[in-house]
């Protein structure tokens, strides 16, 4: 039983320590607060699409797209993000969700034909980028919301106001295809 405990506390350890490396080393967090998951919840109801397939390009260490799928468990939600780190602490938050899956990759090199919504929420300098991909790949009405940036050309359909929540967030974008 000991050996039980003693090994649990080396894992724990280890995790914490892979945690602080990654969030010292591993680049900008880019974290939604509940207003954004309060505002794209209303998104998700008023255009009727809790029954369809979001995808959180970014998605970090998942607590924003774990929310989203909580919320909405007939939404197939998936998350992208180019940290191997953070797509398995992702996956380990995930874990007792059937509705969230959590990929390694470049979210400019992710498929993203079958999403009704796309939630990004990124650096300014992306955003040409990811609005060629988006144009180029996204199906007709899928729903592209944006959290504190705006792409260069395109013009939002909606634009929210919210609150600043320790990491500001101050506008949500959202655009139909």
């Amino acid at each position: 039983m000991m050996l039980i405990v003693v090994g649990l506390f080396f894992l724990a350890v280890i995790a914490l320590v892979i945690f602080f490396f990654d969030s010292s080393f591993g680049g900008s967090d880019f974290v939604s607060h509940q207003g954004v998951v309060d505002a794209l919840s209303g998104v998700i109801r008023r255009e009727k699409l809790e029954n369809g397939t979001f995808y959180d390009l970014g998605s970090c260490r998942g607590s924003f797209a774990k929310k989203v799928a909580k919320a909405f468990p007939t939404l197939n939600v998936h998350g992208i993000d180019n940290s191997r780190i953070r797509t398995v602490c992702a996956r380990v938050r995930g874990i007792f969700l059937k509705n969230l899956i959590f990929t390694k990759g470049d979210i400019f090199g992710a498929d993203v034909f079958l999403a009704d919504i796309v939630y990004l929420y990124l650096p300014q300098e992306l955003m040409p980028a990811l609005q060629e991909k988006l144009q180029k790949e996204l199906k007709p009405g899928t729903v592209v919301i944006s959290a504190s940036v705006s792409f260069p050309s395109w013009q939002p359909s909606q634009v929210y106001d919210l609150p600043e929540q320790g990491l500001k967030v101050p506008k949500l974008f959202v655009y139909r295809k």
